[in-house]
């Protein structure tokens, strides 16, 4: 008896057509406007990396300054946290105003937030002082390319139109 060619074809097709439907996508309700989840979320944390290493130059000397104890650097862990997702949040829904630059944008805040982090758990000061330039970058980056004069609380400008990507 010859083989049917077709029949390894259509056992193959049978095996992976009998999966499980898609999963249907959580339930997830975005609640705040960008702009509120900036002015309640990411600017507080970012202040807290922000503010948690440097110098203080007086005519009397320079004063450095960076967390000393246990609770000090778990602020700033999890303020590095608080940013991370906060870079998630950014690409989900409504909030993400394209599927280009803005996701890249994003990318970014949450990529910057896991270096800080690793930084705040080895307890190197210096590294979070200079990973604090790349969180403010990426918000920066976002706000020259999206955050336009005039636009209302939702971030959409004056007249409706979002800025696109190149």
């Amino acid at each position: 008896m010859r083989p049917i060619p077709f029949a390894g074809g259509a056992c193959v097709l049978l095996l992976f057509g009998c999966g499980q439907p898609p999963a249907e996508p959580p339930p997830f309700q975005p609640i705040a406007t960008t702009k509120e989840l900036m002015h309640a979320v990411v600017d507080p944390a970012a202040d807290v990396l922000w503010g948690s290493v440097g110098s203080i130059v007086t005519a009397e000397g320079t004063d450095d300054f960076f967390p000393r104890t246990e609770e000090e650097w778990i602020a700033v862990e999890n303020a590095c946290f608080v940013l991370m997702e906060s870079g998630n949040l950014l690409m989900i829904g409504d909030r993400a105003q394209d599927s280009g630059e803005w996701m890249r944008l994003s990318r970014a805040l949450v990529e910057a937030g896991q270096l800080a982090l690793a930084a705040a758990q080895s307890r190197n000061a210096d590294r979070i002082f200079m990973i604090g330039g790349d969180v403010y970058a990426a918000c920066d980056g976002c706000h020259q390319r999206y955050w336009v004069e005039g636009a209302d609380p939702d971030g959409i400008p004056p007249d409706g139109v979002a800025p696109s990507s190149p």
